[in-house]
């Protein structure tokens, strides 16, 4: 006669059984409907309000002649600004490979316990491994060190906002000292070098609120790409002048973003328009997007991304402008054969010193 633990036990198992016989039963590759329940929006003072934390992007339009409300963008800690490498996620894969799940005789417990072990081994491996990928990119920026650790928020701020369109009602504020019925812009900016270090990529999320007391808003995840940099000495020209280059494209970067992100949230159209595969250029390098395209002008394309955000890139180098564009810059042509023949001549005289020891030796 069994125990009633033995019983339980066994009545547990069978439970467990029939969840994942169901489960394996489904279609391969089938995947649950992600929700997308419209957020209820309202416009309050001539800007949309939402509830919803979800990201919109909606519109990059802008309405002829129409005068840019007054508004305030929120004063961030006064620290450095975030700079760091871009790392290519790509190359933090783990691999294909198989895995053997060990389960000890206890059938589909054991695999369970097996596939959880797996699980939590991949996941540090991962995270150790996309750490050390980021130390690795960081290095990128190890020429503008001393420049970038005097580079604060509050003067990224004010940079920005001289270079928005709508600078002339645009102020730098506390939420304390903001007017109560003005639109309030909080963005967080944190932003990276490309690899070759010919372009600065701007990530940034910015909520628009209808006064600085509300609730409610609008989130929005912004990435805006920088034109490469047309000079063959890339370190000279982004560390020249106290890195004047730096400071002043990140600041064009962060008024790009809020200048669209305010556009948008006045202006919104039609979510129908098609997907496209858009080629751009990233860097010295080319990538491709699928996305819907918003706008095109003759610095940038405007595009929303399948995960619902916004993106601002340079054309690529042999794009076709809108009419009326002048040509775009050539961009110098950076050859790896350069460092290799500068890394040859460093260990040249090393080589050349070890022979010499060598002969004297024998």
């Amino acid at each position: 006669m069994m125990r009633p633990a033995q019983r339980w036990t066994i009545a547990w198992c069978r439970g467990l059984a029939s969840v994942l016989s169901l489960a394996l039963a489904a279609p391969a590759g089938a995947q649950a409907p992600e929700p997308s329940a419209p957020p209820a929006t309202g416009r309050v003072d001539g800007v949309i309000a939402t509830t919803t934390t979800t990201t919109t992007t909606t519109t990059v339009t802008t309405a002829e002649g129409e005068p840019p409300p007054g508004w305030t963008l929120a004063t961030l800690p006064d620290d450095p600004v975030s700079f760091h490498g871009l790392v290519d996620r790509d190359d933090a894969g783990l691999g294909p490979g198989s895995m053997m799940y060990p389960t000890g005789g206890l059938g589909v417990l054991g695999l369970l316990v097996g596939v959880a072990t797996h699980a939590a081994l991949v996941g540090g491996t991962r995270s150790r491994q996309e750490s050390r990928l980021q130390l690795s990119a960081d290095s990128v920026l190890d020429p503008y060190r001393d420049v970038l650790s005097q580079f604060r928020s509050l003067e990224l701020e004010r940079r920005a906002l001289e270079k928005t369109p709508s600078a002339a009602v645009a102020h730098l504020r506390d939420a304390k000292d903001a007017p109560a019925g003005e639109l309030f812009v909080q963005a967080v900016p944190a932003f990276a070098m490309t690899p070759d270090s010919a372009a600065l990529v701007l990530d940034e999320t910015v909520v628009l609120r209808p006064s600085p007391t509300s609730d409610k808003g609008v989130e929005q995840i912004v990435r805006v790409v920088s034109a490469p940099r047309v000079e063959a000495d890339l370190r000279a020209a982004w560390g020249a002048g106290d890195g004047a280059a730096l400071k002043a494209t990140a600041a064009a970067l962060m008024a790009e973003s809020l200048d669209i992100a305010l556009r948008q949230s006045r202006h919104p159209v039609d979510d129908t328009a098609p997907l496209k595969t858009l080629r751009f250029a990233f860097g010295d390098r080319e990538r491709m997007e699928r996305a819907q395209l918003l706008e095109e002008t003759c610095q940038h394309l405007v595009m929303r991304t399948l995960r619902g955000a916004l993106l601002v890139v340079p054309h690529r180098t042999d794009a076709a402008l809108p009419a009326g564009c002048q040509p775009a810059p050539v961009v110098a042509v950076r050859r790896a054969a350069a460092i290799e023949d500068a890394a040859a001549s460093a260990v040249a005289p090393a080589a050349s010193a070890a022979s010499a020891a060598s002969a004297t030796a024998g």
